[in-house]
């Protein structure tokens, strides 16, 4: 189930780009509303969650992957109008989607996971996916050209 972003988020989120966060912050405290307006899910908020909080880090993790799509459809839109060479921007853009695979990827293994050590190991996982995508959408940042 994919959730609308508020326009208020968007804006902030615009203000925290253009002060200049490194991409390690950003990756850590962007945040997302979910269906009943909490914005409270961030990386911060969920990544040290164990085992007995795993619906909270699943339901964190999913905002945060929603966030992604919507980041990604924005890339895909500013791609649609572009009227220079775009080389550089396609190749940057699939490391985006492969990052965006690969995210899904370990959200599913994490789902399967049955035991505390098991789910663990999947969640530093799923960590390293979210860290992985946001340094390809900041890079995509930095190649867009008009």
């Amino acid at each position: 189930m994919k959730t609308s972003v508020p326009m208020s988020l968007c804006l902030g989120l615009a203000a925290v780009m253009a002060a200049g966060l490194s991409t390690q912050a950003r990756a850590e405290v962007i945040a997302i509303a979910g269906s009943d307006g909490n914005t409270s899910h961030t990386w911060s908020d969920i990544r040290n969650d164990g085992y007995p909080e795993r619906a909270h880090f699943t339901e964190g993790v999913n905002r945060l992957s929603a966030w992604l799509d919507h980041e990604i459809s924005v890339l895909k839109a500013k791609r649609a109008g572009m009227t220079t060479d775009t080389k550089d921007w396609d190749f940057a853009m699939k490391e985006v989607l492969d990052s965006r695979e690969y995210l899904t990827s370990r959200m599913e293994e994490l789902a399967k996971c049955t035991t505390e050590d098991t789910w663990k190991d999947a969640k530093d996982n799923v960590g390293e996916a979210w860290k992985r995508s946001q340094l390809a959408v900041d890079k995509m940042n930095t190649t867009i050209t008009d």
